[in-house]
């Protein structure tokens, strides 16, 4: 259980041992074509280079976000697909930049030492709910974009699709495939900043139905933030047998390494210590806490000693059979590697005096910055195993689409603290004028790791859906799963906990099609969070069952202008009903909270005409703290009821729209604009709306392209990612020219 030395096979024989096993085979395939009954159409060609529908416009075509080839019409919740074409339209090389499409999310700052993307979806944390081309990716780590076709985010509980987490929705991230053509593409970005990309793309039929398909990429950045740099580089191979036949293999590795010098922005002032204004509703008021106003490069960390280093490693192999055209079996087994290492600062300030409302502190009050130490370390480990069985029959004059899975999963974890020696402490900042490399006190390299945590889990799960067609226009989609898990969590001079839950999830949904090119649904399903997510258990949890989430939404979903335009709108409310709290007095955690979050959201993608296509989406959140209360030991009772939960705006809303006007020439324009929103759950720190424009400007032909794109146009000054005691600022206005060439 504890051991963590096995190392994955090196990359090179890896890739080199794929590349032979495809070239060999390749040789036996060539001398015969696979026959008329055994092949399946799967090409689309634009020009003379392949390209799927999400490389040719921002309408992304199908998903399997629904564990079979679905268009989003077909799905009795709320959708988004963010193209590969949007992404490289927008330059989002990292998965914070291309999630900016997508409305009612946002992004959280560090969190407690945590490393990677850290995501709030309709007010809940999404961060256990990212997924790999369907399977369970919810490692710590900076997700890059070079090996992405499209991004699929899910709205509302999903547990029956994905077992444990997605309360406020999933995210899907959809691999680059091998296709039967030859194909390649080389790009360099180069920007402010120092800003240097660079990517390949190089795809190679070797036989009738086999294909090898190889994305690398390099970046290396400094930052806005003084001494702030990125660096990450990762190569992602995959080959396929039998493409468009009856059983197609496909073998995949994608590795991913980061070395940084991490940020964790700036701390918050509160100038009456009560951080409320009066009436407790003035969110721009005086009386909140508010990002300590300093210019946005203004960098508490230590560059000659902080850091965050990154591995992640994954391998996939994947079967298809198709019986028929109705019918197919898809086996995927995948082994995961992460290795994270932080060694960070956590600015909070230092004043003269306590704050208070009779009291108040001014920034004459304000003697410097603590450096908080943030290290925390961990190595996972999974092997995932999942089977879809996919059919469609008739039962008299009633249709069924049938989907029967099973998901075998398999987790060790082992996390450590990265410590400063007993008795040191890092040196304070100055709240102004900071110095990035101080002089470390005496005995401070001699750090090393502490407090081991061992984490074990295995868990399976059965589950089925049935899309029913009771006539031409109406559908009902019913499903269910039951997870079953056993949660083993050795700890660092306490003793081991044990969780086993067994849990059954469900999903409804009506759907009514007068046509093809319009849908009205109706859904509800739920979804659940054991106490052992994220690979965590603690006295005060360990006893408790898994808190449940319910979801129902409304919602229409048109096709117009003879399908080039698609437009949806939903209604929603989603509930977490047993909400983990903690009475520290009789130390124990109770299932007495609730909350919920209602959304309307609206979103328009694709071509308004032939020339100008756009994308754009809003979300409005009504979220709510329905039910809290912490006892202390001493026995003083709080409360955040009524409270909005953290880092969930009102409101979102982006625009992205472009316009060809012949020759090649291409512009672009759109704006994301977020409003304010809490950091923290008691509501006692507020971070600011803002609304950041970004522009681009392409010239582009079959072998060729550059584009030029310029972010935060009028330069804006504006906070994005946030956390209950410091936030980032966004990036000022910043270019990039990229320059893609295709043969």
């Amino acid at each position: 259980m504890k051991n963590f030395d096995k190392k994955p096979l090196p990359f090179g024989v890896m890739l080199c041992g794929v590349t032979l096993c495809g070239v060999t085979l390749s040789h036996a395939l060539h001398a015969q074509e696979a026959t008329k009954d055994n092949t399946l159409e799967t090409i689309y060609v634009s020009d003379t280079l392949e390209q799927t529908p999400s490389e040719s416009g921002y309408q992304a075509g199908k998903t399997r976000i629904g564990k079979t080839d679905q268009l989003p019409k077909d799905i009795p919740q709320s959708v988004t697909i963010v193209s590969n074409k949007l992404m490289q339209d927008r330059n989002a090389d990292t998965f914070r930049e291309a999630l900016r499409n997508v409305a009612g999310l946002t992004f959280n700052a560090g969190e407690g030492g945590r490393i990677g993307d850290n995501i709030t979806i309709r007010g809940y944390s999404a961060v256990g709910d990212l997924y790999l081309d369907g399977m369970r990716d919810s490692a710590q780590y900076n997700r890059d974009t070079f090996n992405l076709e499209q991004i699929d985010v899910l709205r509302g509980s999903s547990s029956m699709l994905f077992g444990r987490g997605s309360t406020g929705g999933v995210i899907n991230q959809v691999s680059k495939q091998a296709l039967l053509t030859d194909r390649n593409i080389v790009s360099t970005t180069q920007g402010s900043n120092a800003y240097q990309r660079y990517t390949a793309d190089i795809n190679q039929q070797l036989g009738d139905a086999v294909a090898l398909r190889i994305n690398a990429m390099s970046t290396e950045a400094d930052s806005y933030r003084d001494e702030v740099e990125q660096s990450r580089s990762g190569i992602a191979p995959t080959i396929s047998f039998g493409i468009g036949t009856k059983n197609q293999f496909t073998l995949s590795h994608f590795h991913l390494e980061e070395n940084n010098i991490p940020d964790m922005g700036v701390p918050y002032f509160d100038p009456d210590g009560s951080a409320r204004s009066p009436d407790g509703h003035d969110i721009l008021g005086n009386y909140y806490a508010k990002p300590l106003d300093v210019d946005r490069d203004t960098f508490y960390g230590m560059s000659n000693i902080d850091y965050e280093k990154n591995d992640t490693d994954i391998t996939t192999a994947s079967y298809t059979h198709q019986f028929d055209e109705d019918t197919e079996l898809t086996t995927r087994l995948r082994s995961s590697d992460y290795k994270r290492d932080l060694w960070a600062v956590a600015p909070r300030l230092m004043l003269s005096h306590p704050a208070s409302v009779n009291d108040p502190v001014t920034e004459n009050d304000i003697t410097g910055v603590r450096r908080g130490h943030q290290g925390r370390g961990g190595e996972e480990q999974t092997v995932d195993s999942q089977t879809d069985f996919t059919t469609h029959f008739d039962t008299g004059a009633i249709q069924h689409e049938l989907l029967l899975g099973t998901e075998i999963l398999r987790e060790k974890a082992r996390r450590w603290s990265n410590a400063l020696p007993t008795g040191v402490v890092n040196p304070n900042a100055d709240a102004w004028n900071p110095d990035p490399e101080p002089v470390l006190p005496d005995g401070y390299l001699y750090k090393g790791k502490s407090i081991y945590n061992y984490y074990t889990g295995e868990s399976y799960a059965f589950y089925f859906q049935d899309v029913i067609g009771i006539t031409d226009q109406w559908k009902i989609l019913t499903g269910a799963r039951w997870d079953h898990s056993k949660n083993d969590y050795d700890r660092y001079l306490d003793e081991p906990l044990t969780r086993r839950d067994i849990v059954n999830s469900w999903r409804l949904g009506l759907l009514y099609q007068p046509t093809d090119n319009s849908t009205y649904y109706v859904s509800r399903g739920s979804s659940f969070n054991p106490s052992a997510e994220l690979y965590q258990l603690d006295d005060l949890t360990a006893d408790l069952p898994p808190e449940k989430s319910l979801n129902t939404e409304i919602g229409a979903k048109w096709e117009l202008l003879e399908g080039d335009l698609s437009i949806r709108t939903s209604l929603s409310r989603s509930e977490k009903t047993n909400e983990r709290n903690t009475d520290l007095a009789v130390d124990v955690a109770v299932l007495s909270g609730a909350r919920h979050t209602d959304a309307v959201e609206l979103e328009i993608i694709g071509h308004v005409t032939e020339e100008w296509e756009i994308f754009t989406a809003m979300a409005y959140l009504e979220a709510n703290i329905d039910e809290h209360s912490n006892t202390s030991v001493t026995g003083v009772v709080t409360t955040d009821e009524g409270n909005e939960p953290i880092n969930t705006p009102h409101y979102t809303f982006n625009l992205w729209n472009t316009y060809s006007f012949g020759g090649g020439w291409r512009a672009g324009i759109g704006f994301d604009a977020i409003g304010a929103r809490f950091a923290n759950q008691s509501n006692a720190a507020v971070v600011p709306s803002y609304t950041r424009w970004d522009s681009m400007l392409a010239y582009e032909k079959k072998s060729y392209s550059v584009k030029l794109n310029l972010f935060n146009v009028f330069d804006q000054e504006y906070y994005e990612s946030v956390y209950a005691g410091h936030v980032l600022p966004g990036a000022p206005r910043t270019l990039e020219m990229k320059v893609e060439y295709k043969f």
